[in-house]
């Protein structure tokens, strides 16, 4: 049998490739064990991605809504953290932001955070959501969502959460008031209730998404 390896090792000087300088936010330091709290006014409160909206100021917006409307705490806690997924990804934000607090939340919020993103594109005038005007100008007006997203819309239509997931499509839409401050009070106890805070602060912990939560503590890790 050869020795020599299956393919020719390089020769040679190895040249090392030029130092990218990467842009850097300057991000506001952590408490030693970061809350859910802590993480949307200090990591999801500027506009990431090209969004011209933060994550927090809009979430916070659409959960007010479905406080006022009266709607169940997990399906507010769904509204507050239906975005989420954008901290770490802009497409395919609602199956990133399901997988992101599915360790830490009921079935059902992180059921309902997955399926707004494939309901948001079919309208349900039995609540009163039409088709958004801003997709026409994103996809074009005779756009046709992919295939997955059908078929998690015709999924979650039959599903006995489907209003819960139909929720948060409808106050998404209405939640976009730059003038709006950012305001976390009214959901301190919601979370406090339905939201399983490691002791070891999110990001801390052996969680199956923990690196994701890593991510959004410290986005500026050049590896």
């Amino acid at each position: 049998m050869s020795s020599q390896p299956p393919h020719p090792l390089p020769t040679g000087k190895l040249v090392q490739p030029p130092k990218a300088e990467l842009p850097r936010e300057t991000l506001a330091p952590l408490p030693a064990k970061p809350t859910l709290i802590d993480l949307l006014r200090g990591r999801l409160n500027t506009p990431r991605y090209g969004m011209k909206f933060a994550v927090a100021q809009h979430v916070s917006q659409s959960a007010v809504q479905a406080l006022r409307a009266g709607l169940d705490e997990e399906t507010v806690l769904a509204c507050l953290l239906h975005d989420i997924g954008m901290g770490v990804a802009r497409p395919d934000h609602g199956w990133w932001g399901a997988q992101l607090i599915e360790p830490y939340v009921s079935e059902k919020v992180s059921w309902a955070v997955r399926y707004h993103q494939a309901l948001r594109f079919y309208p349900d005038e039995s609540v009163g959501y039409e088709y958004p005007e801003l997709y026409v100008s994103l996809f074009g007006a005779d756009y046709k969502p992919p295939d997955y997203i059908e078929a998690a819309y015709r999924y979650a239509r039959n599903h006995p959460w489907y209003m819960s997931a139909r929720s948060v499509t409808l106050f998404d839409e209405y939640s976009f008031d730059p003038a709006a401050p950012l305001d976390l009070d009214p959901f301190v106890d919601i979370v406090g209730r339905n939201f399983r805070q490691p002791a070891e602060g999110l990001g801390r912990d052996n969680s199956a998404t923990t690196h994701m939560w890593r991510t959004l503590i410290d986005p500026n890790k050049p590896l």
